[in-house]
């Protein structure tokens, strides 16, 4: 969408359920489970669909509330991190859209993102996989989750009660922004509150990925780790084009999904009408490209490969590739536009290779150039094209201090 805002393509989606969120506590799913929320998948609707409590919903909705109070859910996110704004999608909830909402966040201790026994009900959800539709808790476990909910840890206001917009196609993806002075640095667990009840299609919690280096890293210091991974905090900073997907997509585990789980552009206009080849290098003839910058999770040291895929992309990946890069642990690199990404202190990684259909290319420590440690990477494509993944396998080393809020709350 062209009125998306940038932290949607700046950021990692924290509450995607692939990456493993889960929802601990809800007060009611009498019409739909509140982990739909979290499906990564476009909300969908049939009409002639119904079940013994109503209309089913790809959504979380909550029934007619007729108590005290109003409905709300706990989500543990799939990685912790600095959440810069959300997105909440009505899809098809037209007469039975939430009229309001809120979002609170918190940063809980260790003890509490490993085991989800500290809140009421949460482990028997866990072993049922989710929630059950037509069900509620009681007003007495309400109560006992509210309270452990405050005894656990400090809950800060993202989002203050905000009203949002039915279901409509045009307009029911709706976005805001978590203005800095009320981000948290490192966000855990969020709760959602409806005011007082209905329904949302999908929620998107859009972040950067924030690991504790001594902790959470540790255990890469001594291994040979997939340091680019988004689930250890690597993601995309900027690029040339990103006409069919980001930079960030290249940096999820697993194997890529399909065409749009990677990073694709449009074809440059002014290529040229025949192609040719140089017949020295074996290489098109053209130096025509697409690249982007992709930040590691951390100093990356004693690299041992560099893999590049083309998963999907049968018909449009790229003819060659190359890679730089710098290591620069200190100091926000400036990429506000391609003079300034020229600027940064590029050394070459990965001379221009040639690739293939749908493929895996696994380039050894004595394929790459000689270099040193490696806080980004620079990936070009020739002429354009599209890639599904880079991982980068090695050490940690450091952190990589370039991305501290100085507003954003500890």
């Amino acid at each position: 969408m062209s009125d998306e805002p940038e932290f949607v393509s700046s950021c990692v989606d924290l509450a995607d359920s692939r990456l493993g969120s889960s929802v601990l506590f809800c007060t009611d799913e009498w019409f739909a489970r509140a982990e739909n929320l979290l499906n990564p998948a476009p909300p969908s609707f049939d009409p002639t669909t119904f079940c013994s409590q109503g209309k089913v919903m790809d959504g979380w909705e909550s029934r007619r509330r007729r108590l005290p109070g109003h409905d709300w859910c706990v989500i543990k996110l799939a990685l912790p991190g600095c959440i810069h704004g959300v997105e909440l999608d009505t899809a098809y909830f037209t007469g039975n859209y939430v009229p309001r909402f809120s979002i609170q966040a918190a940063n809980l201790p260790p003890s509490k993102c490993s085991s989800s026994s500290w809140l009421v009900n949460a482990d028997a959800r866990a072993a049922k996989e989710g929630g059950t539709q037509g069900t509620c808790e009681t007003p007495e476990d309400i109560a006992t989750a509210d309270k452990q909910l405050s005894d656990a840890g400090t809950w800060t206001t993202l989002v203050p009660m905000t009203p949002l917009r039915r279901g409509d196609p045009a307009t029911s993806r709706q976005f805001f922004s978590v203005p800095p002075s009320s981000r948290l640095r490192r966000a855990t667990h969020l709760r959602l509150n409806y005011f007082p009840d209905g329904g949302v299609a999908r929620l998107r919690v859009y972040g950067l990925v924030v690991r504790d280096f001594a902790t959470e890293l540790a255990a890469s210091t001594d291994k040979d780790a997939e340091l680019s991974s988004v689930l250890l905090g690597g993601r995309g900073l900027t690029q040339s084009n990103k006409h069919y997907g980001v930079p960030t997509n290249m940096l999820r585990k697993n194997r890529g999904v399909d065409m749009g789980d990677g990073w694709e552009t449009a074809r440059y206009l002014d290529r040229p009408p025949i192609i040719k080849t140089d017949p020295t290098t074996g290489l098109v003839d053209s130096t025509s490209n697409d690249w982007c910058v992709l930040r590691m999770a951390c100093v990356v040291t004693d690299i041992t490969k560099l893999a590049l895929e083309t998963t999907h992309f049968k018909g449009n990946f790229p003819e060659s590739a190359r890679v730089d890069y710098c290591c620069v642990p200190e100091g926000k690199l400036n990429v506000s536009d391609a003079a300034s990404v020229d600027q940064i202190p590029w050394k070459p990684f990965l001379k221009r290779t040639k690739l293939a259909a749908d493929a895996t290319f696994v380039y050894e420590k004595g394929d790459l150039e000689e270099h040193g440690d490696v806080t980004h990477l620079r990936l070009f494509m020739y002429p354009d094209g599209g890639v599904s993944r880079v991982r980068l396998f090695g050490k940690a080393k450091a952190p990589i201090l370039d991305d501290d809020e100085p507003a954003a709350r500890l």
